[in-house]
């Protein structure tokens, strides 16, 4: 924090802080800069200042380009519309460093046990509740850790861990960036902690979901530490687990080997949901869902 030094002054300095607006300052924002539009919206307000972490000049801005969108189409402006808005004045310099997946699939698309679907849909309830569980009652103040969502995605390649995630993405109408984590980890003391700094620095306004795939490049039975290499590589997965929970946002991780994962870490995660190979039910299911009819 600057300090005037070294001059005489008669006149007080005074100090104010603009953070970000929390979450019921964004909903009201979104309500006042629509005006006689936001009655019509009303559930969409909810899930926009709950997701989007935006500032007034943005919520301004993205309700401005909701309208150009809707008045491009010739109809009244649309919670699709205010959605793509506020992706769009989200920072998209995260593109840079990750790759942007958009999301082809709903809910009908991916074939899971029945436990698998109900986790992924808590997920999707947890996101959309968070800002009013945390801010709206208060809960967050009596929290240690930030209020991001951390997850873990566990199976063999093919069984829907990415389509998960697209699906998660897509319900709740964020961008879902994929990192690749076996080209992010160095072989260089720090350099895999600079490289993860500067996605989450990145991602900070981006109000995006992060999909860090590959994790076994990463995390293994490391724990035990016989050398110098393991004890970094603890230092490094300590370092995600934390950049992870200080993330205002959803973060995945996705890997092929759960059984390569050390509990020590994998425990530091809200959820866990496993991806099953699927079995002969479920490959027919498959089958059908691929075929046209």
């Amino acid at each position: 924090l600057w300090r005037p030094t070294g001059i005489v002054r008669d006149r007080n300095v005074l100090w104010l802080e603009f953070p970000i607006p929390v979450y019921a300052q964004r909903r009201a924002l979104w309500t006042h800069f629509l005006g006689e539009d936001a009655s019509a919206q009303d559930q969409g307000l909810i899930a926009l200042a709950g997701q989007f972490t935006l500032t007034a000049s943005q919520i301004r801005d993205a309700v401005a380009s909701a309208r150009d969108a809707a008045g491009a189409r010739g109809g009244p402006v649309e919670t699709g519309d205010l959605f793509a808005a506020a992706r769009a004045h989200s920072s998209p310099r995260l593109a840079i460093l990750a790759r942007k997946i958009t999301p082809r699939y709903d809910w009908e698309d991916i074939v899971l046990p029945q436990d698998q679907l109900a986790l992924l849909q808590e997920i999707v309830s947890t996101v959309r509740g968070r800002p009013l569980v945390l801010e709206g009652w208060g809960v967050g103040q009596k929290l240690a850790s930030g209020s991001g969502v951390t997850m873990l995605f566990a199976g063999p390649p093919g069984t829907g861990k990415t389509m998960g995630a697209e699906i998660i993405a897509r319900e709740l109408g964020l961008d879902l960036y994929k990192i690749d984590l076996s080209t992010v980890v160095s072989k260089y003391i720090g350099e895999t902690e600079k490289n993860l700094e500067r996605i989450f620095k990145e991602a900070e306004t981006s109000n995006a979901i992060l999909f860090f795939d590959e994790a076994e490049s990463l995390f293994g039975k490391r724990s035990e530490v016989r050398d110098s290499h393991d004890r970094y590589a603890n230092i490094e997965i300590a370092y995600l687990l934390q950049r992870m929970e200080a993330y205002d946002g959803v973060t995945i991780l996705a890997t092929n080997l759960r059984a390569n994962l050390d509990e020590a870490f994998t425990r530091r995660l809200q959820f866990a949901a496993d991806f099953p190979f699927p079995e002969e039910n479920y490959r027919l299911r498959i089958w059908k869902a691929l075929f046209p009819p």
